[in-house]
């Protein structure tokens, strides 16, 4: 048994904060079904991130999903969505406020259908307040949040995650409202609506530091790599490259002391405690620069080993790939894309003794349509192929793959 077999989600995600919840439910057994527009959903917009001719976006958040395609605004293909909805346990969007209730497929009209419906609807400003109406895309979010402010160099503009936050965010937290929703459903007896922000969700993120601004009306300004509260806590560069160094605790900080050949640090006043450092901390990035500077990357990470001091390397994504470690996790796989052939992604973080994930690629455009409206609904067929020429359903038909790419 998967962990959550016999799960059936209904996901209408259009974006990842839609759709990176899905592939954590998919990861963990749920069927999750894209009920996508005859066009597709927004992720497969192959012209972002492209990899021989479709989206590399969409072939990570989509793998172990199945794709039904289906017009929503035609009476027909909204009568087959409310009966899917009334075998499914939960449906999932992210549309803007107020297109659910314009499609008729709000909470209210599917609890109809199914009373014990779990819905979480995924926005970028929520379904309420003055800014619910926005337009939202995750560097807006990072923006509005505060967390651009808070991040880059000190004396540098403002600068984004490197990875779309606010989306991975709004799509986590949207996995946590479906499995608590489920939860409460099995303890309680009857289907919630969850309304999650991609907003509320980098707030939240905030975390820390936005209690001690909230208490203090301390700023949090930007410090790059390094930390407000303690020293060192940065990158540093080396002969050939960088590493970073996390000297919470003072063991760690008096272990570096002697791994850089400095031991008159530890009593040194300017050094000799976290509050000191962080009010020295030039003197300290100074001292640490002019050693870190005499070796080279690998050098120096073999002493700090030795010296049992919390410090990586900073890698570049060859490197996070090739290491022995990332390796030995299992943390890169691999599934065969009707299309592409062999496709390698990173794998979830998540791992179980007694089963393991399942693999499937990321669908192309309505490959499942037929076998779902079959197999769910009783529909045969013929009557599929109708709904398809009427333009009401997308189906796609498998073709002799020739050529198909290895990347």
């Amino acid at each position: 048994m998967k962990m959550l077999e016999g799960i059936t989600v209904l996901e209408l995600g259009q974006v990842i904060a839609g759709t990176y919840g899905g592939v954590i439910l998919a990861d963990l057994g749920a069927e999750v079904i894209k009920i996508e527009p005859l066009r597709g959903d927004a992720n497969r917009n192959a012209g972002i991130a492209p990899v021989h001719g479709e989206s590399a976006v969409h072939l990570f958040m989509n793998r172990n999903k199945k794709s039904v395609a289906l017009d929503l605004k035609s009476a027909e293909g909204l009568d087959l969505f409310y009966r899917l909805v009334e075998q499914a346990d939960v449906v999932v969007d992210n549309f803007r406020p107020g297109v659910m209730a314009r499609l008729g497929i709000d909470h209210a009209t599917l609890k109809e259908r199914n009373p014990d419906i779990v819905t979480v609807s995924i926005t970028g400003f929520g379904e309420y307040g003055p800014a619910t109406a926005r337009p939202a895309f995750d560097l807006v979010v990072q923006a509005f949040a505060g967390h651009l402010d808070i991040t880059g160099e000190p004396d540098g503009p403002p600068s984004r995650v490197g990875v779309p936050l606010a989306d991975i965010a709004g799509g986590m937290f949207g996995c946590l409202s479906v499995l608590a929703a489920l939860c409460g459903r099995a303890l309680h007896g009857k289907g919630d609506h969850a309304d999650v922000s991609m907003l509320d969700s980098l707030v939240s993120l905030l975390s820390y530091d936005a209690l001690d601004h909230l208490n203090t009306g301390r700023v949090v300004t930007r410090q790059g790599t390094g930390h407000a509260h303690i020293v060192p806590w940065q990158a540093v560069p080396t002969l050939d490259g960088y590493v970073v160094i996390a000297a919470r605790e003072e063991k760690f900080w008096q272990r570096l002391c002697d791994a850089i050949g400095r031991p008159d640090l530890k009593d040194d006043p300017r050094t000799v405690t976290n509050v000191a450092r962080v009010a020295n901390r030039n003197f300290v990035n100074t001292v640490l620069e002019d050693a870190f500077a005499q070796r080279t990357k690998d050098e120096w990470m073999a002493v700090l080993d030795e010296y049992d001091i919390p410090a990586a390397p900073v890698n570049d994504l060859s490197d996070v790939f090739s290491d022995p470690h990332v390796r030995a996790r299992g943390l890169v796989r691999s599934y065969d894309h009707p299309a592409l052939g062999h496709v390698r992604y990173p794998a979830s973080p998540m791992q179980y003794s007694d089963w393991q994930f399942p693999n499937d690629s990321a669908p192309m455009l309505g490959q499942h349509t037929a076998a779902v409206l079959t197999e769910r609904l009783g529909l045969d067929r013929e009557t599929v192929t109708d709904l398809a020429e009427q333009g009401v359903v997308g189906v796609w038909e498998p073709q002799v793959a020739q050529g198909t790419r290895q990347t």
